[in-house]
């Protein structure tokens, strides 16, 4: 049986799990993802666009999905995926029981109009990549998940001349993303001049970010992103492919904005390869590859603007006299010589 998630069930949560799955996003590595927490607020706030959980229970096998929402967006990210309780032959696997609760959880999405699901499994973990391949989700894009695990081998002290993201910057910021990302990462992702803006405030309960910007206002050449939070620090970079010799400078600029011990991490999609030998020359070093993938739960419907006019439709009621027969209207006789 699925449900939503019940008072009973954060024990359970608290304990340690059989299988699990963190399904990282930015956010995640800012902030410790801690199940039984983000089940209580799901709980009290209710399950919505902002977050979901879902629980199967049944014959002693248990098993949990959450994911999180987008703020602002009709989108989700799935983010965790556990099992619990002893394993038997005669229960289902865990692999069958994430699938039941993928089509749970995505038809809930639907119900409260988000439009796209986002998951990023680890690569290596193929079943649980045909999981979502079969539940509708499509892969657009690999991502490394680099950290910065050792010393400036480049010990140069060039910083490059950025300066802070201000509003202005918003369509330039997405020019660039539009001219550095392949077209199918693009409609993926659905992403407009509005999401490049920084939150006016920064909330307790997620990652607080920074950005900055490198070149002329209506044309820049770089772009760089800092989201920061308790477990650590994540770098995101856009370089224009004429510029890329600049991204040393710009990568060590960011490294200098920071002024704690906490890890150090870096978003480097598969198309951003050439990103990867200035990242691994200030100390970074790949310890993930992940799989980005979406589903959609609306289909686009496109009509001509002349459809209407054409189609036939309800006519507006116009009340009409009524035509009998004579020999239906006793008040009408017909005279025959």
């Amino acid at each position: 049986m699925i449900r939503s998630v019940a008072p009973g069930d954060l024990w359970l949560l608290r304990r340690k799990p059989r299988n699990q799955v963190v399904l990282y996003t930015e956010g995640l590595l800012a902030q410790t993802h801690r199940p039984a927490w983000f089940a209580l607020r799901c709980m009290l706030q209710g399950n919505g666009r902002d977050r979901s959980t879902a629980i199967y229970q049944e014959r002693g096998a248990g098993a949990i999905i959450q994911a999180q929402g987008r703020s602002g967006r009709p989108e989700q990210d799935i983010i965790y995926l556990a099992t619990t309780g002893a394993h038997s032959a005669r229960l289902p696997s865990d692999y069958e029981l994430w699938y039941r609760l993928l089509e749970r959880i995505s038809l809930n999405a639907g119900h409260h109009q988000v439009q796209r699901l986002y998951a990023a499994p680890p690569s290596r973990q193929s079943d649980l990549r045909e999981i979502f391949r079969q539940i509708g989700f499509q892969a657009f894009a690999q991502a490394s998940i680099l950290h910065l695990s050792g010393p400036d081998w480049d010990q140069g002290t060039t910083l490059a001349p950025m300066r802070t993201q201000s509003r202005r910057d918003h369509w330039a910021i997405h020019k660039l993303y539009g001219a550095t990302t392949p077209h199918l990462v693009q409609h993926a992702e659905v992403r407009n001049a509005r999401h490049w803006a920084l939150p006016l405030t920064q909330g307790w309960a997620v990652p607080r970010r920074s950005a900055w910007v490198l070149g002329p206002d209506d044309d820049l050449e770089g772009y760089l992103r800092l989201a920061s939070g308790p477990a650590g620090h994540i770098f995101s970079l856009l370089i224009r492919p004429d510029a890329r010799e600049a991204a040393v400078n710009v990568l060590r600029f960011g490294l200098a904005q920071l002024s704690d011990t906490r890890p150090v991490y870096m978003l480097l999609r598969e198309y951003q390869g050439e990103l990867l030998a200035p990242a691994q020359d200030l100390g970074f070093q790949p310890i993930g590859e992940q799989t980005l993938l979406v589903k959609h739960t609306v289909v686009p419907v496109r009509r001509t603007l002349l459809v209407p006019s054409l189609e036939p439709g309800l006519e507006p009621r116009v009340p009409a006299p009524r035509i009998s027969a004579p020999r239906e209207d006793p008040h009408l006789y017909v005279r025959s010589s």
